[in-house]
């Protein structure tokens, strides 16, 4: 088996990063310009924006991740999906936030996206093999 290590690392925080700069981005569009109200805006939007952006990013990352590989696409990309789990947690655990079931559905569901994400890349590679 060939996990990627240094890129899995690389990928997840890359993903956790842009996830966060999405809602930030977004709440500089689309919130209010009071600080007060632009956080508790923020707070709102954050609850449908981390989960979505964070499977969209996983998914993303874990095709791109392991679409050049040979072999072992499925566990890198369960382990790119378990990895922005862990970051996602502990930034959570660090802000102190209490456990709510979105967050525990948000990051189940970085994991099925990273391993869907793979399972996308090896059918792809699959049908090429076959087609040649």
């Amino acid at each position: 088996m060939k996990i990627k290590y240094l890129q899995l690392v690389v990928g997840a925080l890359a993903i956790e990063i842009i996830s966060v700069l999405v809602l930030v981005i977004m709440v500089a569009l689309f919130g209010p310009s009071e600080p007060e109200l632009a956080l508790v805006f923020a707070e709102d939007l954050g609850y449908w924006v981390g989960p979505i952006a964070g499977f969209v990013f996983c998914f993303l990352g874990a095709y791109l991740l392991t679409r050049n590989l040979s072999h072992s696409r499925i566990p890198n990309g369960i382990l790119l999906g378990l990895l922005v789990a862990i970051i996602d947690v502990s930034i959570l655990l660090g802000s102190d936030a209490g456990f709510q079931i979105v967050f525990l559905i948000s990051n189940t569901g970085r994991i099925v996206a990273g391993t869907l994400g793979a399972y996308v890349a090896e059918r792809q590679a699959q049908k090429n093999t076959q087609n040649v």
